[in-house]
This record gives structure tokens, sequence and C-alpha cells, in this order.
């Protein structure tokens, strides 16, 4: 809305000056000499500059009536049966997306994420994040760019992995509006922060707030890296006031390690969506991090593994876990509480019930809704 207001007090201003002067020639209201305004009398260009600015300020007004603004920040969990889509819509309307599942013959997780984009009130991505460039979170980008407008799209670099049927696709879908970033760049979000903290195998050089040595870390030793497109994965941390939320993407216990030892880069956060779908999870990040609430974006059968969960499980402080999916390969003490599962059903028979965070537009507090039972669940920030 800004840079449209923009554009209008510099392309159309001086059109509307100049108009205005012709009407006032025509009609003999004003003795105007001169057919602009650095050619008009003092008093005469004071009062056509007037009229000036009461034409921007109601156009204006008809600007911010045509784009209406919400109440809250809004995030939304799509299942995308094992893979990631990650919504945000903002209190101005700005949306960002991170990953768009499988690519399918039906569509089906386009379809998911316009569902979730509807909800949401909107029909527009600002921009597309790819997290890494895995089939389970950039393969039905083709499809849902062929159904919505995306202003630009972001991402860690080229692929280092040679997979010409998911690359090639991609590289003609963002054609002319692509934007890779490193840790340290930031979205233009109004009212918010949005860091990149992780991109291209690279993390932040330096804490995002003064702290002490991790003591997690003591026992902790450093993994071997992870050279595939897991540990490219691209990750942001979101604030607003108080409240603040980590998508990591798939970043590796390599990647992960470096962002917590021998200091925590990334201070503590409200919501955690849970790296790697539950999976190679470093402790001493995830319990550094201290989330009171987690969501994994899990399969039926893919991610949430048991040994994950026990990890998220002693978080220190942590409140609830929420996730996408019931694990069907684990047992119930390595699945979180049915209410706060979106989904229980294999692939074939689910619905695809997404899990929502609505967060105060001061930041103060924020809601976890589930899309299947409407169950929700409320929390203070941090």
């Amino acid at each position: 809305m800004q840079e449209g207001l923009q554009s209008l007090a510099e392309a159309d201003v001086a059109q509307l000056v100049e108009q205005l002067i012709r009407n006032q020639q025509v009609s003999g209201s004003s003795p105007l000499v001169g057919s602009s305004i650095d050619d008009l009398p003092k008093e005469n260009s004071m009062h056509v500059l007037l009229r000036v600015g009461a034409t921007v300020l109601l156009a204006s007004q008809v600007v911010s009536a045509q784009m209406p603004s919400r109440d809250t920040l809004d995030i939304y969990w799509i299942d995308v049966e094992g893979g990631a889509a990650t919504l945000i819509v903002t209190p101005t309307n700005e949306s960002i997306l991170m990953d768009a599942g499988w690519p399918r013959s039906d569509e089906r997780d386009a379809q998911r994420i316009q569902a979730a984009m509807a909800d949401a009130g909107i029909d527009r991505l600002n921009y597309f994040i790819t997290s890494h460039f895995h089939t389970d979170h950039v393969g039905g980008l083709t499809a849902l760019a062929d159904r919505v407008v995306i202003d630009q799209f972001i991402d860690h670099g080229d692929s280092v992995e040679d997979n010409p049927e998911l690359w090639n696709p991609y590289l003609s879908v963002v054609d002319g509006k692509r934007r890779s970033v490193t840790p340290g760049d930031t979205l233009p979000l109004l009212g918010l922060e949005f860091i990149f903290v992780t991109s291209n195998g690279q993390t932040l050089q330096a804490g995002l707030s003064p702290s002490g040595p991790n003591t997690f870390c003591d026992e902790a030793s450093s993994p071997e890296p992870d050279m595939g497109e897991n540990g490219q994965s691209v990750g942001y941390l979101l604030s607003l006031g108080p409240f603040q939320f980590l998508n990591l993407g798939d970043l590796t216990v390599d990647r992960q390690h470096t962002l917590a030892c021998p200091v925590n880069k990334l201070g503590t956060v409200d919501l955690l969506q849970v790296p790697h779908h539950g999976n190679g999870l470093a402790p001493e990040l995830l319990w550094a991090l201290m989330p009171r609430v987690t969501i994994s974006s899990q399969g039926p059968h893919k991610g949430g593994s048991a040994d994950g969960f026990e990890i998220i499980s002693q978080i220190p402080g942590i409140e609830d876990m929420w996730q996408v999916h019931r694990a069907l390969d684990t047992d119930d003490a390595h699945n979180t509480e049915a209410q706060l599962i979106a989904n229980h059903t294999d692939e074939d028979e689910c619905l695809g019930h997404w899990l929502k965070a609505t967060v105060h537009q001061d930041g103060q507090s924020y809601a976890m809704l589930n899309g299947r039972n409407n169950i929700r669940q409320s929390y203070i920030s941090q």
C-alpha cells in the first residue's frame, strides 16, 4: 500500500497540478499565468498545492479502503503429507509462503495451499521461499504458480544436487523474479522483523542478542557437515513485538549445532516449527531456544521419529507439541495428545486439515487452532 501511495505521489501529482491549472485557466477563476507550477505567482501555487494535497489524501483513503488490514498475524501449517508448506499473512495483508509440497497430477497440495489462502482472505503471494530443492518442498510450486500470482521467489542459491526434473521447472517459474539470500538479509515487512538466519550452508556470524555460553553444548559434539540440499536450507526468524517464530526448513544437525554452540545465536523463541519434520534434531539448539509451543510438519509415514519426539518433549518450559499429522509408525507415547494433531489417518483417507497460529497485533499473546476439531489453546509470549 505504501508503495502504491508513493507511486501515486511521484507519478501523478505533477499531472494533477497541470490539470488543476488548466481547469482554472478555462474557468477564469484565477489569473494563472504560465502552464506549470513553477510559473505561478506564490499565492496561486499555494492554492493549487493545497488542492492537490486534498486530492492525494482522498486517493490514499480510497486505496486504504480497498486494502483492509487485519487484527492479527496468522500462520498456517498446511498438510502436504510429509512435505512442508507454511503460510504467513501479516496484519497488513503481506503474505509469505515457504515451500509448496509435492508434485502431483491432481495438484492436491496447490489446492490445499489455496484453501488456506482463501481462509486468510488473500489471493496472491508477495513472497515464496524455497527452503531447499527437494521434491517434498518445492515439487508443488509449478502447479501453485499456475493458480496464484507470486511477486517474488526467494532461495538459497543454485541447487547443490543434480535433479534437472526439479531444477529446470523451478528456473522456468521464477524467471525474472528470483532473489537468493544470505544470513542477515531481511524482508521489508511493515510492522514486523523478518530476518534470514541460515542459507546456502551458512548461518548467522553473530548472535541476535547478547548471550553467554550455551551450557547444552557441554556434552554436544559437532557433527560432520551435510553437503546436500538439506544442509543448505533457508531459515528465518519472524518477530512481532515480543513474539518470535522460527522456521529452519530441513536444516541438518551440523548447522543446528553451529547456531547453538558455543553460544546460542538466536536467543529464545515462542513458536518453533520443528526442523526436518522432527528427524535429525540437535538438542543443544532446541533446548536453548526454549519454545513454549512446537509444530511438527510431518506425514503419516514421514518424519515424526521417536528420537525426535523425545528431544522435543524435553525442551525446558514447553507447554504444547502440535503435529500436522499423527506418526502412524510410532506408538502413542511418541505422538502428542490426539486433540493437538490435525490429521490422524493415512494419506489416501486424509482430508488435509491445517494448524493455525493467530498472533495478537501487539505480539503479546497468540493462540493455536486445530482445523480438524477447532480446539484452541492460548499462550503468552515470552
